[in-house]
């Protein structure tokens, strides 16, 4: 008989510890598996909505000692390649490490352009197509690797073949 009471404990202790694990299916859970009320749901749903609404822009114009250049949301000057005469990149591999590609945020699907700045568009990268580089007038957008601040513009006319992108 005590056997039997032990064994309905245990199972009633069980029971109520899957219970309280499910939670209230009104109430949704978080990452962290707390109930959140709704209100925290709403508000950090809300807040999304409004970081989302808020984003900087991909591509902008800024002044540098080479005129009116194109920089991206945190003022990193970008370049062109005179090798590239489609909107895919030819610069993989050593050449991507020194000239790192501007690519679109995961999930993005199109670039967004700040004021003065049109024809950009977004491509997949010919070494990882589930990646998507920013293209302005049918050239792809790149970094200097040894531009290390905003305004930086080490990298015009390296070889010839690099340029600061500028607004035509």
């Amino acid at each position: 008989m005590r056997g039997r009471r032990l064994s309905a404990l245990a199972l009633s202790a069980t029971m109520a510890m899957g219970m309280a694990a499910c939670g209230d299916d009104d109430e949704p859970i978080t990452a962290g598996g707390a109930q959140t009320g709704g209100t925290t749901a709403t508000t950090a749903a809300a807040a999304a909505t409004t970081t989302t609404a808020a984003a900087k822009p991909t591509v902008s114009t800024a002044n540098s000692s080479l005129g009116t250049i194109f920089v991206d949301a945190s003022g990193k000057t970008l370049y062109t390649w005179d090798r590239d005469t489609s909107p895919t990149s030819t610069c993989t591999g050593n050449c991507a490490a020194t000239w790192p590609p501007l690519m679109l945020a995961a999930g993005a699907t199109t670039p967004t352009a700040g004021p003065g700045v049109t024809d950009l568009t977004a491509v997949a990268r010919p070494d990882d197509p589930t990646k998507m580089q920013v293209v302005w007038k049918d050239k792809p957008l790149y970094f200097y690797a040894s531009d290390t601040a905003p305004g930086d513009v080490k990298g015009d006319g390296v070889g010839g073949t690099w340029h600061v992108a500028k607004p035509a």
